[in-house]
């Protein structure tokens, strides 16, 4: 995994995604008692820098990324669109170039999922999807991570999903087949998930189940995750 990026889900094999859980929980349990701002034995990223660039708000996604490199013995740099001459002139092209030479890693809160991975291909650093509008694989992974701790054995399972067919839904999709789940989403028609997305899951072998009302969806599940119908930043909030 040292060197790679984390855009989406599907990219990574069953394996990988099952190395980076079985290292969070014990991470985690490691630190069982200790002040959130200890750094684990060994700071194992002591020296590291992580930029974290965000064009959307966000209170979780921010605080965990920067807590997460604090106790690893790390360090991350903030940047909002406002602050940076991304789309005033300078290109995705030389930013991630230019952020390449500063940090060692960075993560992107973005509206648009094209321009993390257009990051991603020129940056020469491992680049991590911290929301797009499309997908959202970090809150996805944390999700299955706490599932586990509640006893879920996620193989065999029947999760059901209540909500619009957004970005943290595709990637419930994508994992479905990587960690042999099924996953059952309820939602109207006009917001069910994307063809393209449910190709993806289905080519991973992901079971996925369309229904148009929660009643449907929710029955027999072993997990229900409910979510808004209204996402953040969408222009169509008042309709729905």
């Amino acid at each position: 995994m040292a060197g790679r990026h984390f855009i989406d889900i599907w990219h990574l094999d069953h394996l990988e995604l099952r190395e980076i859980l079985d290292m969070a929980h014990a991470m985690k349990a490691a630190r069982k008692g200790w002040p959130k701002g200890r750094v684990d034995d060994g700071a194992p990223l002591e020296g590291h820098t992580l930029a974290m660039l965000f064009e959307k708000a966000s209170t979780r996604t921010r605080f965990s990324f920067d807590m997460a490199m604090r106790q690893l013995g790390g360090s991350s740099i903030t940047a909002t669109a406002g602050d940076m001459q991304l789309g005033r002139g300078e290109t995705i092209e030389d930013t991630a170039r230019v952020l390449s030479r500063y940090v060692d890693a960075v993560m992107i809160r973005a509206n648009d999922h094209s321009d993390v991975e257009a990051f991603a291909e020129f940056a020469s650093v491992p680049v991590i999807n911290g929301l797009t509008d499309r997908s959202h694989p970090c809150q996805i992974m944390a999700d299955l991570m706490t599932l586990e701790e509640h006893g879920v054995t996620l193989r065999g399972a029947r999760l059901a999903w209540v909500g619009d067919g957004n970005n943290v839904c595709a990637s419930f999709m994508h994992a479905a087949g990587k960690f042999g789940f099924t996953l059952a989403v309820g939602t109207p028609a006009r917001y069910a998930p994307d063809d393209e997305d449910l190709d993806i899951a289905r080519e991973t072998q992901g079971r996925i189940e369309l229904f148009e009302t929660a009643e449907e969806a929710v029955a027999g599940a072993d997990v229900v995750i409910a979510d808004t119908f209204v996402s953040m930043g969408d222009s169509d909030a008042e309709r729905r």
